[in-house]
């Protein structure tokens, strides 16, 4: 498994220098796997920009802009594709890159739900005005395995990301008029269950996104998201 998510990597890596692209990265359940896997190869500085560790809710909407609603939307709560399409955007936005992957899931041994189990995990990948997120459910492995199941499936939509932007697969879809599900019954595309799988798919008007993304910045209350100790 190390092997082939070093080679997903390695592949990336080359899509990114033949188009003159930079990534960026947004982790919560991986916690910077991904990032590690890119930045161990040789040069990377000329093609990775930055990478978000951001584990808990505050830190996802105070360093990416993901917004409040996002979390509480249906009872989706962290792990859904809302998030981790905003966390893909905010890092993307935030970084100036091409390309931005963001991952949020369950890796176990805790943290599952009636509804969602342990192994699930939400993948964005934005190449360019084009997004891309599917949901996977990798079972209950061991959490390192899990890991690293996640990293290489975000690394493989990354790819199938940009395969889709060369093909000219972009859609005139405003992702702050819907946030990300684009489906509908004429276009299987835009959402499809593949053997416990989810996708979605759509553009995004940067024009309008750059402003969601601020003001999601700006009207963040710091203060508010940290416990003081008035005493130390």
């Amino acid at each position: 498994m190390v092997e082939e998510a070093a080679a997903l990597a390695s592949r990336l890596k080359h899509r990114l220098k033949k188009k003159d692209w930079t990534i960026s990265t947004a982790e919560s359940c991986t916690g910077g796997l991904i990032s590690s896997l890119l930045t161990d190869i040789s040069g990377a500085s000329s093609w990775f920009k930055q990478g978000w560790i951001v584990y808990s809710n505050e830190s996802k909407m105070r360093e990416l802009g993901v917004e409040k609603s996002a979390f509480d939307d249906d009872g989706a709560g962290a792990v859904s594709h809302k998030v981790a399409v905003q966390m893909a955007r905010g890092a993307r936005y935030k970084s100036g890159s091409n390309v931005a992957i963001a991952v949020t899931g369950i890796a176990g041994p805790g943290g599952a739900t009636e509804e969602k189990e342990v192994g699930r995990v939400h993948v964005a990948a934005i190449a360019e005005d084009y997004f891309l997120v599917r949901r996977m459910d990798f079972g209950e492995n061991d959490r390192l395995d899990n890991k690293r199941s996640f990293a290489s499936f975000a690394l493989r939509l990354a790819l199938e990301a940009i395969d889709r932007v060369e093909e000219g697969a972009k859609r005139e879809t405003s992702l702050s008029s819907d946030p990300v599900d684009v489906g509908n019954d004429e276009d299987p595309r835009g959402k499809a269950s593949l053997q416990g799988t989810e996708e979605w798919e759509g553009g995004i008007s940067w024009g309008s996104e750059e402003k969601t993304v601020s003001q999601s910045l700006k009207k963040i209350d710091l203060a508010s998201l940290t416990d003081w100790d008035e005493e130390s």
